[in-house]
């Protein structure tokens, strides 16, 4: 299984379905299914691939707004006529001013045994990164660190790896391309770690764009979104048992490039 999420208009739409205009389809359960479809790359009776839009939450936080996992319940339950509660969890989680792909499990059996596939390290995600500092190295870098929570702004800072309480992060980021002083990466993690790619970019010196939690520069437009898109996915269906594969047109990452220029 293989699939390209190439919806432009999702990407040159104003405000890219902005958090706003979303949750106020939701509430008002109107054109639900129609305005959620561009959205979604795959669907199975396991299994939604989404493309999230900067400024929606993974989770659930304090601010109590609606995440993917209550949008697309919403879609599933208009979509099949469901009474009651329908089961949608996001299985891995993307930042709120990020965007890309992610996968939500439409049941307990799809989401414990793809938790089980990130939990051993079988679950790829590849990202794309843009910034405006080339980090150090040609081509490829490997970028590591030990990192600590700084009090409770929820960001993170480079220590000593000996430190108590630290977190190693690790990551491999390939220069795709530079162009106007703007730097385009691939990333691959292969640590799990929180905001592990906006600290360690911004640890080297080549904040993300947008990032300014991480001294990032300031967008003039599009303030509530970062150049960190989720661009590829590939995991074991959980009860098909065949290869999935899931990524980002070319057209759609030039589109996202000018986004940010």
């Amino acid at each position: 299984m293989e699939d390209v999420f190439n919806t432009l208009p999702t990407l040159l739409a104003k405000n890219w379905f902005e958090y706003s205009r979303i949750s106020k389809i939701v509430l008002s359960k109107d054109k639900i299914v129609s305005s959620l479809a561009p959205l979604i790359l795959y669907e199975d009776n396991h299994l939604l691939v989404i493309f999230k839009p900067p400024g929606i939450l993974s989770q659930k936080d304090k601010t109590h707004d609606l995440s993917v996992n209550e949008i697309f319940a919403a879609y599933l339950k208009e979509k099949y006529q469901k009474p009651g509660n329908v089961f949608c969890a996001a299985v891995h989680r993307l930042d709120r001013p990020a965007s890309g792909l992610m996968v939500l499990a439409r049941t307990s059996k799809a989401a414990a045994r793809v938790s089980e596939e990130i939990r051993l390290q079988k679950f790829e995600k590849k990202y794309r990164v843009l910034t405006s500092t080339k980090l150090p190295g040609k081509g490829r870098t490997i970028l590591t660190g030990a990192m600590e929570k700084q009090g409770y702004e929820g960001t993170f800072k480079a220590i000593q790896s000996s430190a108590p309480n630290s977190s190693l992060y690790v990551l491999t980021a390939r220069l795709v391309a530079a162009t106007d002083g703007i730097f385009d990466y691939e990333v691959s993690i292969e640590t799990g770690k929180f905001h592990q790619i906006r600290t360690l970019f911004a640890a080297y010196g080549a904040p993300i764009l947008g990032d300014t939690k991480y001294g990032g520069i300031r967008l003039k437009a599009h303030k509530e979104c970062i150049a960190l898109v989720s661009a590829g996915l590939k995991f074991t269906h959980p009860t098909q048992k065949k290869p999935c594969v899931f990524y980002l047109s070319d057209d759609f990452l030039r589109q996202f490039k000018l986004y940010f220029v």
